[in-house]
């Protein structure tokens, strides 16, 4: 009876021990460095700055939230790498927030500077370096879409100003490894030949990359954010309204859409969660959402973009790897509509990277 009890008192001991123990790493202050791209290095006399401010903007929100939380962050503008390496060996981080879309001004780099943080050994949030590197290359991404039988508008890639085209218009024209919705305007749309050779022309001498040519899907434009983890998650579904457009305006989310506040397409173009949708539709776009997430091998989250033909056949345009997640951001919007705080989400990030 007497080793029993011993047994049993031993057994409690352990139980109490792992209590406690989880109690510490639910209090556990972590030293978190959230690193972002330098807006400074972008070149602010270009519209495509707005969206690297933004950059700084969703680092600021992401940091005032972990000091909330009780953590201990600093911010870390991503610009030199010498300097940066001196810096987290200053700071001894226990976890990196990589907000970073890119490297003085250059989203090719996007994937390279995670790449860093593997090399380094730190824990970081966010989608490895291949997922990143695929995602950005719009066109390896489609071809590995229509591989896996996901759905993708028809294409075709031009590295000079095309002289024909197989693909019925209206077209639109993007460049090929961008991000943000850099070079996407209304004026993208192309009607015919001449305008086709007209924008892949300026995209050519701005971006000095290829320019995807699409199948324009008229229609409905739909955004999936999804969360990680075994399983992942999709959250409610966004959609843009055009219903405030004209008739003439090409319903398309463009770069003004995305980052001018003040101009009339962002304010008309508002994005509307959680989206109307039927119960079959709704699966379409879930189902086809994750297994993109699962075929690019996605990790802590993503967004994926859509248009829906009048037939509600699903196509899929990118997977955004690295989207806005500041708080007033359309990722923070499906959170909350679907019942999670954006702590919870940080808090997620962190035990998912850290076990913390």
């Amino acid at each position: 009876m007497g080793d029993r009890e011993r047994i049993g008192e031993s057994e409690n001991r352990r139980a109490g021990g792992k209590e406690e123990q989880e109690k510490q790493m639910k209090k556990k202050k972590l030293r978190i460095l959230i690193a972002y791209n330098d807006p400074a290095d972008a070149g602010a006399n270009d519209l495509d700055y707005i969206s690297e401010v933004a950059v700084k903007n969703e680092a600021d929100i992401v940091y005032d939230t972990l000091i909330k939380m009780g953590h201990s962050p600093a911010l870390m503008a991503v610009s030199g790498i010498e300097e940066n390496i001196a810096e987290i060996n200053d700071f001894s981080p226990d976890m990196l927030f990589n907000l970073c879309e890119g490297f003085h001004g250059q989203s090719k780099h996007e994937m390279h500077i995670a790449a860093l943080w593997e090399i380094l050994g730190i824990p970081y949030s966010g989608n490895k370096p291949i997922t990143l590197g695929i995602s950005q290359n719009k066109v390896l991404a489609k071809n590995i879409f229509t591989a896996n039988g996901i759905p993708t508008p028809e294409f075709e890639v031009f590295d000079k100003v095309p002289e024909k085209t197989h693909l019925p218009f209206p077209l639109i024209v993007k460049p090929s490894n961008e991000d943000a919705s850099l070079g996407i305007s209304q004026n993208s749309l192309a009607t015919d030949m001449e305008s086709l050779r007209m924008i892949a022309t300026a995209l050519l001498e701005k971006y000095k990359e290829p320019v995807l040519v699409e199948k324009f899907i008229e229609g409905r434009e739909f955004n999936v954010s999804i969360i990680g983890g075994k399983p992942a998650k999709a959250l409610e579904i966004s959609e843009i309204d055009f219903t405030a457009l004209d008739g003439d305006t090409p319903k398309i989310t463009g770069y003004e859409s995305k980052w001018l506040e003040d101009h009339p397409l962002y304010r008309k173009t508002p994005s509307v969660c959680p989206a109307k949708t039927g119960t079959g539709l709704k699966k379409k776009l879930v189902s086809t959402a994750l297994k993109v997430y699962e075929v690019l091998m996605g990790k802590d989250y993503g967004r994926v973009d859509f248009r829906v033909d009048s037939k509600e056949n699903v196509f899929v345009l990118e997977f955004n790897p690295n989207p806005d997640i500041s708080a007033d951001a359309g990722f923070s919007k499906s959170l909350r509509a679907s019942g999670l705080s954006y702590e919870q989400f940080l808090k997620k990030i962190i035990k998912d990277n850290t076990g913390y």
